[in-house]
């Protein structure tokens, strides 16, 4: 499943809190293996949303999990957004991101509970919600958050997966890890169980800022270094630069379905600019 938002949206900030607008676009791909596409992606660039689940537990089911913990999240959350931009002090966006992925983990649990053919099934979580100057972040699974800064793209998550616990265990090389069987075995996501850890961070953003939420049909097939190299030359063009990513990760294999999300942090600008920028930011994609 696949929903678009506006390319871009300026955000009521408090005062004394600097005003960023964001850009962004999501695109996902089935791949050249698989015939049902498990991955959701969202992006809500007027409250500040981008999503994506990975989902897990056969034909059909995954879907259904990863398209369940989307619709939860993105029913529930601008209503917290709403309350927070009019002056409200709690919760906090990441105490709320947090509550309510939990309030997705449950929907899916209740919901593979009730119906036999749905037994098992579970999606991985990548959550960026931009407030203010920050990004409130959370995630559980595989997929994962990036940011390119300076030409420097950094992982700001950490996976939930047997392979990443033998790395760091030393129980195997980093640089071997890409040949492990063991790469595909997460050890949390949600609907596995009525309550989870959720993964938390919240990060200061700058203007230029470039965020990059994947499903691990992505990083499983294209180097860090490649994506590294796409994002920084093609920041400014965010639908070319998500095609890239998602074409790559086809020409290197397509094994899995393949998902990306792309945030741009832009400059504060005048409100009554903003609508010729924004018609002169879509034509200029279309050149």
């Amino acid at each position: 499943m696949l929903y678009f938002g506006l390319p871009e949206a300026r955000f009521p900030y408090q005062v004394n809190t600097p005003e960023y607008a964001i850009e962004g676009i999501c695109l996902s791909d089935v791949g050249k293996v698989r015939t049902c596409n498990e991955d959701s992606v969202a992006l809500d660039a007027g409250n500040g949303i981008a999503v994506l689940a990975d989902g897990m537990g056969g034909h059909r089911a995954g879907d259904v999990a990863s398209r369940l913990a989307l619709d939860t999240l993105l029913e529930r959350l601008p209503e917290k957004i709403r309350h927070y931009r009019a002056g409200g002090r709690r919760p906090t966006p990441l105490q709320f991101c947090e509550q309510i992925v939990g309030e997705a983990n449950l929907a899916v649990h209740r919901a593979a509970q009730r119906q036999t053919t749905l037994r098992g099934m579970g999606t991985t979580l990548a959550l960026a919600l931009f407030h203010g100057d920050r990004v409130a972040l959370a995630h559980i699974g595989d997929s994962r958050i990036y940011r390119l800064r300076d030409g420097r793209l950094e992982l700001l998550t950490r996976d939930d997966s047997l392979l990443r616990e033998q790395v760091d265990q030393g129980l195997i090389a980093a640089e071997e890890a890409g040949d492990s069987h063991n790469r595909h075995l997460v050890t949390g996501a949600l609907g596995i169980a009525p309550a989870i850890r959720v993964h938390l961070r919240e990060e200061a953003v700058r203007e230029g800022d470039l965020y990059l939420l994947c499903s691990d049909g992505l990083t499983d097939l294209v180097d860090e270094a490649d994506i590294e190299l796409i994002l920084s030359r093609l920041k400014v063009n965010l639908p070319l630069a998500a095609t890239h990513l998602v074409q790559l990760a086809n020409d290197c294999g397509g094994f899995d379905n393949v998902s990306v999300a792309l945030v741009r942090v832009l400059p504060p600008r005048a409100p009554e600019a903003a609508g010729a920028g924004l018609v002169s930011r879509l034509l200029g994609w279309f050149r």
